[in-house]
């Protein structure tokens, strides 16, 4: 028989590795669909000096993760700040030709 303790030790450290392995953007895309970027909730900036290769911004928007280019953070700082301040009127009149 397998010994219990040996099978949780061996249990917790799978769930370890698998926790903290990193979930990285291999590529970026550049351009959105504004419906898109309306969804975005939040997004986190993933450098190229840890774990992952390249440098992205990863859109989180509902269920979805996106990786999109860093150029795009300033533009997303604006948008999320409109959408705190309920503006989408103003964001899909005046970035609609944008991205």
């Amino acid at each position: 028989t397998i010994n219990f303790e040996f099978c949780l030790k061996l249990l917790i450290c799978c769930l370890l590795i698998v926790s903290v392995t990193p979930r990285c953007c291999v590529e970026t895309i550049k351009r959105f669909p504004l419906e898109i970027l309306m969804k975005v909730s939040k997004y986190e900036v993933q450098t190229s000096h840890g774990a992952c290769a390249i440098d992205a911004l990863i859109l989180h928007a509902r269920d979805q993760r996106y990786c999109a280019t860093p150029k795009l953070q300033r533009f997303l700082q604006i948008l999320l700040k409109l959408k705190m301040r309920h503006v989408h009127w103003l964001i899909k009149h005046y970035f609609k030709n944008i991205y």
